[in-house]
C-alpha cells in the first residue's frame, strides 16, 4: 500500500455561493470602468485647461494618482479572491487590502472634493463661511469614521469591534449623504440667486451649472444611501461593499467633470461667426480687465473687454463679408475664448 497524508478537508462550496461574491465583483467591475472614465477626464482637462492654477492641476494629477493606486490595490485582491483563492470561502472572507482603498482612502477622497465645493461656496458668497464650516467639520467625520471602520476591519473578530465597525461605517456613509445634500443645496441657491441681476446668456450658462451641480452630488448621494440602506437592511450579507466600492471614483469623475464642464458650458455660448470670420482692425485699442463672473468659484474664467476704434474689415463664409467703419467691443472669457461681440457701426458694403 503507497502512504498518502490527507491534507485539511476543504470546505464545500456554500449553494448561496453567488450572494457572497458577486457583490465584490460588480463592485470591482464598476470600479475598473470608472477608472477608465476618470482617466478620459483627465486626459480632456489636460488638453483643455494647461494654465489654470498650480493647485489644481496639483489636485487633479494626485487625485489621478491615488485612484490608479486603489485601482491597482483592487486588482490584487480580485486576483486573490477569484483566481488563486477561487472557491474558498476561507481566503474569501479574509479583507485583504479592501479597508485600505474603500473606506479608508475612500474617505479621504471624499474629503478632498468636499473641501474643494466647500472653497467654491466661499468664493460665490462669503457670508456663507459658516455653512462652508459645518459642511467641512460634516466632511472631516466621515473621513474619520472612513479611517476607523477600515482599522477596525484588521482587528480580532469579537462583540466590541464588531459594534465599533458599525459605528464607524455610519459615521461614514451618513456624513457623505449629509456633506453632498448640503453642498448641492447651497450651491444651487446661490447660483441661482446670483442670476436676478445678469443677462439672459449669463442666466443659461449658471442654469447649466446648477444642473450639474445637483447630478454629479446627487451621483455619490445615491451611492451613499444605498450603501447605507444595504449596510442596516441587510447586516449577514456582503451587499452593500459593491456601492461603497466605486464611491471614491464617483467623488473624482464629479470633480473632473466639475472643471472639464467650463469648455462644454462656454462653447455652448460662442457665437456662430467666432470661429470663422477673419478680423482686421486699424486704429486706437484699449483693454479692461473686469473680475471673474461670480459662478466661476475661483476657476480662473477671468473676463477681458477689447474695445478698437477705426476701420473694420471683416471676410468670412458664414456671416459677414464686408467692410465696417466704426467702434467694436469685443469680450473674451480667456479660459474658454469666447467672444461675444457688440457691433455699433455704419455699414458701408451690402451684406
Amino acid at each position: 500500500m503507497s502512504g498518502s497524508s490527507a491534507g485539511p478537508a476543504a470546505i464545500p462550496v456554500p449553494p448561496n455561493i453567488a450572494q457572497i461574491t458577486a457583490s465584490t465583483l460588480i463592485g470591482s467591475l464598476l470600479n475598473y470602468c470608472l477608472y477608465g472614465v476618470l482617466a478620459v477626464q483627465v486626459y480632456v482637462y489636460r488638453l483643455s485647461f494647461p494654465n489654470d492654477k498650480p493647485a489644481i492641476k496639483w489636485m487633479v494629477y494626485t487625485i489621478f494618482l491615488v485612484e490608479t493606486v486603489m485601482t491597482a490595490l483592487n486588482g490584487v485582491d480580485v486576483y486573490h479572491w477569484f483566481s488563486e483563492g477561487f472557491g474558498n470561502v476561507v481566503e474569501f472572507s479574509k479583507p485583504l487590502i479592501s479597508p485600505a482603498y474603500t473606506p479608508m482612502m475612500g474617505g479621504l477622497m471624499a474629503l478632498v472634493v468636499q473641501w474643494f465645493f466647500c472653497y467654491r461656496i466661499y468664493i460665490i458668497r462669503k457670508e456663507a463661511i459658516y455653512v462652508c464650516g459645518f459642511i467641512a467639520l460634516v466632511s472631516l467625520l466621515q473621513a474619520a469614521g472612513g479611517m476607523g471602520g477600515g482599522i477596525s476591519s484588521y482587528l480580532s473578530d469579537n462583540e466590541v469591534h464588531d459594534h465599533n465597525r458599525q459605528i464607524f461605517v455610519y459615521m461614514w456613509l451618513i456624513g457623505d449623504v449629509v456633506a453632498d445634500v448640503f453642498i448641492a443645496t447651497v450651491m444651487t441657491y446661490l447660483l441661482t440667486s446670483a442670476t436676478r441681476q445678469q443677462h439672459k446668456q449669463t442666466n443659461d450658462i449658471v442654469k447649466r451649472i446648477v444642473r450639474l451641480t445637483i447630478e454629479t452630488n446627487l451621483a455619490s448621494t445615491v451611492v451613499a444611501i444605498l450603501s447605507l440602506i444595504l449596510f442596516y437592511g441587510q447586516p449577514n450579507t456582503t451587499y452593500f461593499v459593491c456601492p461603497t466600492m466605486v464611491l471614491a471614483k464617483l467623488y473624482a469623475n464629479t470633480l473632473l467633470v466639475t472643471f472639464n464642464n467650463r469648455a462644454f458650458i462656454h462653447g455652448n455660448g460662442q457665437n456662430t461667426h467666432a470661429a470663422s470670420v477673419s478680423d482686421t482692425y486699424s486704429g486706437s485699442r484699449s483693454r479692461t480687465n473686469r473680475k471673474s463672473l461670480p459662478f466661476s468659484a475661483g476657476l480662473g474664467l477671468d473676463t477681458e473687454t477689447d474695445t478698437y476704434t477705426g476701420n473694420t474689415t471683416y471676410t468670412g463664409t458664414n456671416t459677414y463679408n464686408g467692410t465696417y467703419n466704426g467702434k467694436v467691443t469685443v469680450t473674451t472669457h480667456s479660459t474658454s475664448d469666447i467672444q461675444m461681440h457688440d457691433y455699433n457701426m455704419r455699414k458701408q458694403v451690402p451684406l
